[in-house]
């Protein structure tokens, strides 16, 4: 299991990769995630420019040598996309819920980007104990925070996303955000910490194979699908590297 939970690294590397390919093959900036206005200079410049950073970003952070630098400069890139567009765009509308969505997203994928560079390979520093890393997990727990407060609000139309063949979908709804909950109070208390990551893990593992996969299979053209998975594959790496780092520290102590 610890094997698996170290391959999160790279799911989350790849995730990274794939936004690049999406940007390339769209020749657009994925709507729900990275908003970009249509009024932004050199618009087309700053798409490959951006692209072209995810994708030698993650192929960077797939190569032992390079990926925790290349990780901290991934989460650098996520972290100013965190500030513009989506703090501004947030700030000005904050009663609408897909700007919190958005930017909580990409607050969540920048803190993961420090947490796979803090993973220190110093013999003398625990796993996950730096404080790049631990900085990084206290980003992802405010993250966690905002989508659990999103499960309460919106539980209505959450439900709407579980697939049919699940029934008592207004119950997962609100049980997702319990978890989400409780993830956000594990990190921060380290209590419980590697079993909370990898059972959301899995919950996100589980979403990217039953929920997300056959949208995109069943909508190959439409970006904002294969956006989503993406990130779902993304949160799951981000679980599983945190749960590896607290079962390396085990065997450490």
């Amino acid at each position: 299991m610890q094997e698996l939970f170290k391959a999160g690294k790279y799911l989350f590397a790849f995730s990274v990769i794939a936004f690049g390919i999406i940007q390339f093959g769209v020749q657009e900036f994925m709507k729900g995630f990275l908003p970009m206005p249509e009024t932004l200079p050199a618009r087309i410049f700053f798409l490959n420019f951006i692209s072209t950073l995810f994708v030698a970003g993650g192929i960077a952070m797939c190569i032992p040598r390079t990926m925790h630098r290349a990780a901290f400069l991934t989460g650098i890139l996520f972290f100013i996309l965190f500030i513009y567009p989506h703090l501004v765009t947030l700030l000005g509308d904050l009663h609408n819920p897909n700007p919190w969505t958005a930017t909580a997203e990409d607050l969540a994928l920048a803190s993961g980007a420090f947490i796979i560079a803090g993973d220190t390979q110093n013999p003398t520093v625990s796993p996950g104990k730096s404080a790049l890393a631990r900085n990084g997990r206290i980003l992802f727990a405010l993250s966690l925070i905002v989508f659990a407060v999103q499960h309460f609000l919106y539980a209505d139309f959450i439900a709407t996303l579980v697939p049919a063949w699940i029934p008592f979908k207004l119950f997962w709804a609100y049980f997702i955000g319990v978890a989400f909950s409780l993830a956000f109070v594990s990190l921060l208390t380290n209590i419980k910490t590697r079993l909370a990551s990898a059972l959301l893990g899995f919950m996100f593992l589980f979403w990217v194979i039953f929920l997300h996969l056959p949208r995109v299979a069943g909508a190959t053209h439409i970006e904002p699908e294969k956006t989503s998975m993406f990130i779902a594959l993304a949160m799951c790496g981000i679980f599983f590297t945190i749960a590896a780092e607290h079962g390396e520290q085990k065997v450490i102590a």
